[in-house]
């Protein structure tokens, strides 16, 4: 089955926000945007702002659509495809951006860290970002 998925990319002064995810069958930890399921009947902006305001209690201002994704990909031994609408947003409160290490919860209480990363830092650690092909969009300049 294909899933559709709304992620949303946060910038601020030059890192962005991502979560970190673990994969038990390849033993590797990785980060990805916020984000998640589009449910049906309701569009990939909805669903972007609906999935970040329950996952870390914050609403977004100025969603744009970056781009579309298709990803094929195995995640605990199964093989995986969606479809991946890649938003950048701005959070409505300015004081969130200060917060070092952010708690999310998924849908189905899987809880995961978010925290601010720079291109330096990911590279540093060698973390691999998913859905691949997003790295185009992680560290673009406002207005590019």
């Amino acid at each position: 089955m294909i899933r559709t998925k709304a992620l949303c990319i946060f910038r601020h002064q030059d890192k962005v926000l991502l979560s970190y995810g673990y994969d038990p069958s390849k033993d590797e930890t990785y980060l990805r945007p916020i984000g998640g399921g589009i449910e049906f009947g309701e569009t990939s902006v909805t669903a972007v702002e609906r999935e970040v305001q329950e996952e870390i209690q914050q609403q977004i201002t100025h969603p744009k659509l970056l781009g579309v994704l298709e990803n094929l990909f195995t995640f605990d031994g199964q093989q995986g495809h969606e479809i991946v609408f890649v938003y950048e947003a701005k959070f409505a409160n300015p004081k969130f951006y200060q917060e070092t290490e952010i708690q999310g919860c998924e849908s189905n209480g899987f809880t995961y860290i978010a925290r601010w990363h720079s291109q330096a830092q990911i590279e540093l650690n060698q973390f691999s970002v998913y859905p691949k092909g997003i790295e185009q969009w992680l560290f673009l300049q406002s207005g590019e």
